[in-house]
């Protein structure tokens, strides 16, 4: 019942070199599994995705909330979108001591007119104002054009005018004017 396999050890004769080369790789050949037997590097990344997305999965469905809970959510955010609408372009500034603050850049151009206005003989045409400083809008840069009563020194009055506005700015909003620029646009007789 001694079959001869070859490499098997059982073969009859004398172990040449040749032999025991056949013995080496019959050994190996029985400690190695297939190619089919050996789990696929890709198949086991795959799997360990999957485990990890259904662990995640299951994870974040605890933080889902209720459809009740976000209608409350979402009118709020509409409720801010209409208020935003509503009151036209902001102007972000900041505090002497740092905090952000956001007014309408309606009212922010209704103080400086206010400024520019008390100046005798002087009238408001436009204003615009822009954040500045470091950090932004910690300071701002006016630009006004006025109407002028005729036969007043617009030298003299400019710096009237800037020291006017930089006090309203100071005393409304908190903040200085780093660049306050003037135009006359016009001449008025009362």
């Amino acid at each position: 019942m001694n079959e001869h396999v070859v490499g098997s050890g059982a073969e009859p004769g004398p172990k040449n070199a040749d032999s025991r080369t056949d013995d080496a790789d019959h050994h190996l050949d029985a400690n190695m599994q297939t190619a089919a037997e050996v789990p696929d590097q890709s198949d086991m990344h795959d799997e360990s995705d999957a485990q990890l997305r259904g662990v995640i999965d299951e994870y974040m469905s605890t933080f889902a909330p209720e459809p009740e809970d976000t209608a409350g959510v979402r009118e709020r955010i509409l409720q801010l979108v209409r208020e935003d609408l509503y009151r036209g372009p902001s102007t972000h500034l900041q505090t002497g001591r740092g905090h952000p603050f956001s007014i309408s850049t309606a009212s922010v151009r209704s103080i400086i007119r206010v400024g520019v206005d008390s100046v005798d003989g002087i009238r408001a045409r436009s204003v615009d104002v822009e954040p500045a400083g470091d950090p932004e809008g910690s300071a701002a840069i006016v630009v006004v054009t006025v109407a002028m009563r005729a036969g007043i020194a617009f030298a003299a009055t400019a710096e009237v005018i800037r020291r006017s506005v930089s006090a309203v700015l100071l005393s409304e909003l908190g903040i200085p004017a780093v660049r306050i620029d003037i135009n006359a646009e016009d001449v008025y007789v009362d």
